[in-house]
């Protein structure tokens, strides 16, 4: 992971963002590059979620109508056994019709269960706030490896819930008051403004608490940067205010 000491950041008017230009000479080709690969791994994750948003659209679909199907089946089959000799050959087709339902659910099964798994992987790159707000829905998933009880249509939506809300958290700048404890001194509560899931930025009402963060496999890792307390309450001023866009420095993460 690669720490960039200065980089130009994002300023907005009404959660729009704007560019900073910097002098043209090797700290502005750098920053520029840094930016480039910022904005194609944001690509990638949103690529990749939009990838999950149709997958789970599909297999949703499946699986209403497997469970549909498989209803009327067993209906059928229990009416089938009451009949003469043209009932039994309908119901041997019916029979032979629910086993290739029950071997396409297997399938649905398996790719639901892939799809659990990334959303397993992809809990530590979540804020913690964001992990608190959809928690009745993260503990409906199976755990890994085990059988489970519920049904493929409960599974998909709790799948299909937490993937339409992490899509909808890491297309915008969003703004949250946290408690943050800090080495040396007691906890204090800050205002911290998220970047989506690519970095955050956070500043107590003085700036002297002050810093940014950024997710990892382990969790979202914070630095201290006193230094940066003004800046970053600039921004989260103009953010809160709608006031007019300012060019800000603040430090940035590429992943």
């Amino acid at each position: 992971m690669k720490h960039l000491k200065f980089a130009a950041i994002l300023g907005f008017s009404l959660g729009a963002t704007y560019l900073v230009a910097a002098p043209k000479n090797a700290l502005y080709e750098e920053a520029k590059s840094t930016v480039t690969q910022w904005a194609e791994t944001e690509n990638l994750i949103s690529k990749e979620l939009n990838d999950w948003q149709e997958e789970k659209a599909i297999l949703e679909d499946l699986a209403r109508m497997l469970e549909a199907e498989k209803a009327s089946l067993s209906e059928k089959i229990e009416k089938a056994s009451e009949s003469a000799t043209e009932a039994d050959k309908r119901r041997e087709e019916i029979v032979e019709r629910k086993e290739s339902l029950e071997e396409a659910s297997a399938v649905v099964r398996d790719n639901l269960q892939k799809l659990e798994d990334g959303i397993r992987e992809l809990l530590p790159f979540l804020p913690v706030n964001y992990v608190e707000s959809i928690k009745p829905l993260i503990r409906q998933l199976p755990e890994k490896g085990k059988p489970t009880q519920l049904s493929l249509s409960v599974r998909l939506r709790n799948v299909v819930g937490i993937l339409s809300q992490a899509n909808k958290f890491d297309n915008v700048i969003s703004l949250e008051t946290e408690t943050r404890d800090f080495e040396g001194s007691a906890s204090k509560q800050v205002n911290t403004l998220y970047y989506g899931f690519a970095i955050a930025y956070y500043s107590d009402s003085t700036g002297e608490k002050a810093g940014y963060g950024y997710p990892t496999a382990e969790g979202w890792k914070w630095e201290e940067s006193p230094e940066y307390g003004k800046a970053i309450l600039e921004m989260i001023s103009m953010y809160q205010k709608g006031k007019q866009a300012e060019f800000v420095k603040l430090p940035l993460v590429i992943k």
